[in-house]
């Protein structure tokens, strides 16, 4: 059997595999951030012990990664259950006949005229999951159902949020300390679960993690979300030297999408964008995002 670390974007040497209750193994990519975990099945209920070594794999990792899995809607709701509240799913403009209130589905494909999920097949700016409320997302999970050839594009780049506050010039570091954002007016119609409608909250640029304690960026959605208590033209100019850091290569982890991958990540500590992807590739995945804290 194949044991190597999957190849992503800014990965650097095998790391040691870590093992976990029975055959459950931890296998990081020696990169920026994430990891692959081998030897479990998410469609099962998992045991408390294991949910408690994955939620402390996923805060040391960042990011993980779960191949070859078949999960149905109900199974993958169970799963996300494992680290925390799933969001209730905004009011997306797509059918959603037939799918769980907290299942939102990512995809470019159009059957009989009608979308069935969101997203199209467009790069994806970079950005953090459900910052537009005051309690952002903690956690992602994303099942790919349904991912075109490699060749078609469409992977999704994670950045280190929290090495790229690390590396800060002090000078920048010390003008991003104490300043908030205004993450929103997307434009988006929520329903009555979200009490909402053009949801925006406003949070700490730098922000701690509730479990780590470590300080990371928390930049939003880069165009959408501005600096408050600044100039327009300075604010503007400190988010993009704010971004052009946090994006460095070397800090970045691409994920290379295969069919049934499910990958959880820590929207605390990190942003992520997607490529462009050929609009005649299906892609199709199905997402829930975990109710997180308020951030300080």
């Amino acid at each position: 059997m194949n044991t190597s670390p999957e190849k992503m974007l800014g990965s650097k040497t095998s790391a040691p595999m870590t093992a976990l209750e029975g055959s459950i193994t931890i296998v990081p990519t020696g990169g920026p951030l994430g990891a692959e975990v081998r030897g479990v099945d998410l469609s099962v209920p998992l045991s408390e012990h294991i949910v408690s070594q994955l939620r402390k794999a996923w805060l040391e990792h960042l990011l993980l990664v779960f191949r070859g899995q078949k999960l149905t809607d109900e199974q993958l709701v169970a799963l996300a259950r494992c680290f925390g509240e799933p969001h209730i799913v905004p009011q997306f403009d797509y059918d959603r006949t037939g799918l769980l209130p907290e299942i939102h589905v990512v995809s470019n494909v159009v059957v009989e005229g009608k979308a069935i999920g969101r997203g199209g097949a467009g790069e994806a700016v970079w950005h953090t999951d459900m910052s537009v409320f005051e309690y952002p997302a903690s956690a992602t999970v994303i099942y790919g159902e349904e991912i075109p050839p490699v060749e078609a594009g469409g992977n999704t780049r994670f950045s280190n949020m929290y090495t790229a506050y690390d590396t800060l010039p002090q000078a920048l570091r010390d003008k991003a300390e104490g300043l908030r954002a205004k993450h929103g007016d997307s434009g988006v119609k929520f329903d009555n679960n979200t009490n909402s409608t053009d949801p925006s909250a406003i949070h700490p640029v730098v922000r701690t993690h509730p479990e780590t304690g470590r300080k990371a960026l928390f930049l939003g959605s880069r165009g959408t979300t501005h600096i408050q208590d600044l100039g327009e033209e300075e604010a503007y100019l400190l988010q993009e030297q704010l971004w052009e850091h946090a994006t460095k290569p070397e800090f970045i982890l691409e994920h290379e999408w295969r069919p049934h991958d499910v990958i959880i990540w820590d929207n605390r500590c990190l942003s992520h964008a997607r490529s462009a992807f050929d609009s005649g590739a299906r892609r199709v995945l199905r997402r829930l995002t975990v109710k997180g804290e308020k951030p300080v």
